[in-house]
């Protein structure tokens, strides 16, 4: 898993910009899925089948949670 840590410098305060990797991570085709953590915030991005979503994230007890919902259109 590849993690890089930004920080980006909105006036008046600082929000830390976490990017990483998830190797197989896309539930659509399997691809590695980029994911960009912004303060409370996520947004992930499958560089093979071009899914961009902005997933749910919760934080608790230190740890960060991201779930990637599954759905459909039939």
């Amino acid at each position: 898993m590849r993690h890089d840590t930004h920080s980006a410098t909105p006036a008046p305060e600082t929000v830390t910009v976490q990017d990483l990797r998830l190797p197989n991570g896309c539930i659509l085709c399997g691809g590695d899925l980029a994911v960009r953590f912004t303060g409370a915030t996520a947004a992930s991005y499958c560089p093979r089948c071009n899914w961009l979503s902005h997933p749910p994230v919760r934080r608790e007890d230190g740890n960060v949670f991201m779930t990637q919902p599954a759905g459909g259109v039939a």
